[in-house]
Formats: C-alpha cells, sequence, structure tokens
C-alpha cells in the first residue's frame, strides 16, 4: 500500500476490496451488515472508517493497512522436506515470506514481486496454482531446482519466468533482490530483519 493511504481515516470500498482480496459487492454487502462502521458521502459512495477496517483485519489475522508495508514482497514456496541451511536467515528477512502450503497464500495482502518455487513440491504438479490469481499475475516466477519441473506444468505458460537448476539459497534471493532493486532505480535494498 501507497504510504499516502497509510494515514487516511477511510477508505473507498474499492479500495478495501482490493487489500482484503475481496471483491467490491463483497465489501458492500458487508458495510450494510455491519461489519464495517462506514458512512456514506454526499455522491452516494460507502466509506469505511480505517478503525472499523484495521479492527477487522486485527479480528481476521490479517496485516492491517497500518502494518502494511509498501515493499513488495518475495514469496519462497518450499518442498518442506527438503529444508536447506540458508531457509532459517531467509525466513526471518522482513520482504520474504515463507510458504509451505498453498492455503498460507491467503493471508497475504499486499504486492508480490516475486515467487520463489520449489519444482519439488509435491501438490504443485497435482494441484497448480492458479496463474491467473492477482497475487501471482503480475508477479516474476523463479522456479529453482527445475529440472523437477515436467515438461507439461502450467506454471510454463507463466509470461515471467526463469528457471534455475540449483536449490534456494541467501545468495539467490538477495542476488535477487539487488537486482530488483536496481532495475527500478532504489539506491538500497537490503534485506532487514523482523
Amino acid at each position: 500500500m501507497k504510504n499516502t493511504q497509510i494515514n487516511q481515516a477511510y477508505f473507498s470500498t474499492s479500495q478495501a476490496a482490493k487489500m482484503l482480496g475481496l471483491s467490491v459487492g463483497t465489501i458492500q454487502r458487508m458495510v450494510e451488515n455491519g461489519v464495517f462502521k462506514a458512512f456514506v458521502t454526499q455522491g452516494g459512495h460507502r466509506r469505511i472508517l480505517s478503525s472499523s477496517l484495521n479492527q477487522y483485519c486485527k479480528q481476521k489475522g490479517f496485516a492491517t493497512p497500518l502494518e502494511a508495508t509498501d515493499k513488495p514482497l518475495i514469496c519462497i514456496l518450499h518442498d518442506c522436506e527438503h529444508v536447506p541451511p540458508d531457509f532459517e536467515q531467509m525466513s526471518q528477512w522482513e520482504q520474504v515470506r515463507v510458504i509451505a502450503n498453498p492455503l498460507d497464500l491467503m493471508g497475504i495482502h499486499q504486492t508480490v514481486e516475486s515467487f520463489f518455487i520449489d519444482a519439488r513440491i509435491p501438490w504443485l504438479h497435482t494441484a497448480p496454482l492458479h496463474l491467473q490469481d492477482n497475487l501471482m499475475q503480475n508477479a516474476h516466477l523463479v522456479v529453482y531446482n527445475s529440472a523437477h519441473l515436467p515438461a507439461n506444468s502450467p506454471l510454463r505458460l507463466a509470461k515471467k519466468i526463469n528457471l534455475f537448476e540449483g536449490d534456494i539459497s541467501t545468495g539467490l534471493v538477495y542476488g535477487y533482490m539487488l537486482g530488483s532493486a536496481h532495475a527500478s532505480e532504489t539506491a538500497t535494498y537490503r534485506p532487514t530483519h523482523q
């Protein structure tokens, strides 16, 4: 979320929908049902109080708009049976989320810049991720241990994909972060600990 929205006293239904990954219609029904405290502008638009949205997010275990960072995330989907030594360090970086279960993706409400995906994940080939989902739609995919990726994998259809034969490492992720920062002309982009 951009810094201009962090100090807002209220949010539009479309802003709330984007933050929560819900449709505008669902947010409107939630306002009508009293889930969110809101008011209606003279033009007939609903505005949700940020305090109400924050309270809802805390109750549901989501990051609140005040806690959200404007730095894009890097998500690592890893096969939990093959844990590399660098994994603990990477999981401590603020911009990185380590995911071993596809349901863990539901709690992410930030922009995801890239997904590092282990081709050895058993569920990846039997229940593949939907590339059209909002989280993955504009993200760059890096598939590591790519020798394990079947030729007919739906991941091969992604627009922004790199195949990497080696395993995940801090050097790979940090190098990607540095390259990404350089490409967007950001002066420094270092992993920070939470």
